[in-house]
């Protein structure tokens, strides 16, 4: 008999992180999350349940052993931002057992009944900021960093408690060993340069809350046209950079400008999962320590790009992408000898041909999924 039970202490909530390890921590794909840092969305005085609305976190278990675990999510500001009545869930991880999938699909649909919302959409983790989709190709690759990943078993689960796709996502991978710069892209950028009035440079991290400020504007301002997109705010963005200040390195953060205003951003990450994934067989109450020690002794290998954005004023000027993708290019094959791209929606096919065109290859694939709650 599986019992389903709410986290409402900090230990149930550390239990909770803990689930999707002890289900699949065997998987040599599977990376185990930076301790805490799951718990730390679940916490009543989290900055999500401070400017955004609520996480009810699920727990399912089988004889005192955890089968389970699930999030229902009320984010006001998705629903406040486009005049709807959404329900989320997030932080899904299950057993190979639809019973188990039912039974928490179906608590998570009560907390959202009750809130009076009409459909749930997910998986997001919580938010379409942070970690989002269901994996659904690409099963047998590490996930890099904020990316997610989970087992092939996942989408059937989902499919059969009746959630269909409405949203598609990429990931590309990068092989920069092997790459060279094509020679249309070098022309392209050439030619920007020579006409425009831009102006390329490494974010300044001794002025980050101010360099914060270009890309909070230009995120926002970029992002609009993304399905789903909720406006990220600047206390989000301070508390992910919080997060990301130890791993950044400010050469792969490029800010474009000119005459003082913001054009546009690209922002890459070093692959912290490289380092986590390494702690799979240490004991969690040692991770820290043994996370510290190989950031010290363990160079990172491959990269992640995260965002890639030009302001709606400069959106005419093609050069613009294709420069930020060279320069962000250039810096990453003198640092890794490999990169992600990802990840980039459907939709967004101006991206996607740019980065085939670096030599890029689709090698993964996300969804969110919806159903009603009525």
């Amino acid at each position: 008999m599986v019992l389903i039970s709410a986290c409402l202490t900090p230990k149930l909530r550390r239990q909770f992180e803990n689930v999707a390890e002890h289900l699949h921590g065997a998987d040599p794909a599977f990376v185990p999350p930076f301790p805490g840092s799951v718990a730390k969305f679940l916490a009543p005085d989290s900055i999500f349940s401070r400017r955004h609305g609520e996480i009810y976190s699920l727990l399912a278990t089988r004889h005192g052993k955890p089968v389970g675990r699930i999030a229902a999510i009320i984010n006001r500001s998705h629903n406040d931002h486009y005049g709807d009545r959404t329900g989320f869930f997030g932080f899904f991880a299950c057993e190979e057992n639809p019973d188990t999938a039912q039974r928490l699909f179906e608590a998570a649909a009560t907390v959202l009944r009750n809130q009076k919302l009409l459909t749930m959409r997910g998986p997001y983790n919580p938010s379409i900021n942070d970690e989002s989709g269901l994996l659904t190709e690409g099963f047998q690759y590490p996930p890099f960093i904020g990316l997610t990943w989970n087992p092939a078993y996942y989408e059937k689960l989902l499919s059969d408690q009746g959630f269909h796709p409405v949203c598609r996502s990429f990931g590309l991978q990068l092989p920069l060993h092997r790459l060279e710069l094509p020679q249309r892209l070098t022309r392209i950028v050439a030619r920007e340069a020579r006409r425009s009035q831009l102006k390329l440079r490494p974010i300044d991290l001794s002025r980050l809350r101010e360099e914060l400020r270009i890309v909070h504007e230009v995120y926002n301002n970029t992002l609009e046209r993304n399905w789903g997109f909720v406006p990220i705010s600047m206390d989000d963005l301070l508390c992910a950079a919080d997060d990301m200040r130890s791993i950044a390195d400010p050469e792969m953060i490029l800010i474009a400008e000119r005459d003082g205003e913001n054009a546009g951003v690209a922002l890459s990450l070093p692959n912290f999962n490289e380092i986590l994934a390494l702690t799979k067989s240490t004991p969690r109450w040692l991770r820290p320590l043994h996370i510290l020690w190989l950031m010290k002794t363990r160079p990172i290998r491959s990269a992640r790009q995260v965002v890639y954005g030009i302001s709606p004023r400069f959106r005419d000027r093609g050069g613009l992408h294709a420069w930020l993708l060279h320069e962000q290019f250039v810096c990453a094959k003198a640092r890794y000898p490999n990169a992600e791209l990802g990840w980039i929606e459907e939709a967004n096919t101006e991206i996607l041909q740019n980065s085939i065109m670096l030599g890029a290859i689709q090698h993964r694939t996300w969804k969110i999924f919806e159903r009603a709650l009525t």
